[in-house]
């Protein structure tokens, strides 16, 4: 049985996906001969779901401020993250608006560790993908 490790907030995606959760990440760390990805915060790349239309969270902030999450943009909500939303929504029972409110509400700390009691397989304690219900381990 592999170790379980808490999960790290740095795979809290910028908009409020639990990269964690995702069926490519799972793929990734369990070595699985699938669609990998490494998050989007690892892989230091703009969030995978939103293709590279997102004119930055830092585009139009001032000086040397930066943002870590979607609502911190004064274009948020975008139709980009609308859109994410509405799928994420009604095909997996899952809302990144939702994720957001939240991590703005308790902070980033307590959302990964809430997110990491809610997506545990209890039969062995690894992460269930919110794409297909399974755990990966």
């Amino acid at each position: 049985m592999k170790r379980i490790t808490p999960l790290p907030k740095k795979l809290i995606a910028p908009c409020g996906m639990n990269c964690a959760i995702c069926s490519r990440y799972l793929s990734y760390v369990n070595d699985l001969k699938r669609s990998q990805c490494i998050g989007c915060r690892p892989g230091n790349k703009k969030c995978t779901y939103l293709f590279g239309k997102c004119s930055g969270i830092n585009a139009n902030l001032k000086g040397n401020a930066t943002a870590s999450f979607c609502f911190e943009c004064d274009k948020y909500p975008c139709q980009q993250i609308n859109r994410m939303d509405d799928r994420y929504r009604s095909n997996f029972e899952m809302s990144v608006k939702g994720n957001l409110d939240c991590i703005k509400r308790i902070g980033v700390d307590k959302f990964a560790k809430e997110q990491d009691e809610e997506y545990r397989c209890s039969t062995c304690g690894g992460l269930i993908s919110i794409h297909n219900g399974k755990c990966f381990n």
